[in-house]
């Protein structure tokens, strides 16, 4: 079982993401925007962050700085549409992917597979 955090502005695509990857019987939290996202890494361990480009009053990529600033947690970028040269940027500031929306179900199931492997045995 995987920790995750969801941090997207669109609220139902949190929620539907966040059923998936519970009847996966991974524990997942969401966040409505990067402020919120970031209180929450405060206060919990995340093995893993979905994280969305654009949203309104601070984007993705600076909740992605302030996160790295705070825990050395693994963060999948998600977009829309990003362009090959934003999605090199991304990956060279340490993401661990770059996902398109509408998400490809079974990529993000092998990402989160992919990251539970690497977790320490409790």
């Amino acid at each position: 079982m995987a920790t995750i955090l969801i941090v997207d502005d669109e609220k139902l695509i949190c929620e539907e993401f966040r059923d998936i990857l519970i009847e996966e019987n991974h524990e997942v939290d969401i966040a409505l925007g990067g402020e919120e996202a970031l209180e929450k890494i405060k206060e919990k361990a995340y093995d893993l962050i979905f994280l969305d480009v654009l949203m309104p009053k601070m984007e993705g990529r600076e909740v992605f700085e302030r996160i790295k600033a705070i825990r050395n947690t693994p963060v999948a970028i998600m977009s829309g549409y990003m362009p090959p040269n934003k999605e090199r940027e991304v990956l060279g500031l340490g993401a661990i992917a770059c996902l398109r929306k509408p998400l490809e179900l079974e990529r993000v199931k092998s990402l989160v597979r992919s990251i539970e492997s690497k977790k320490s045995p409790e």
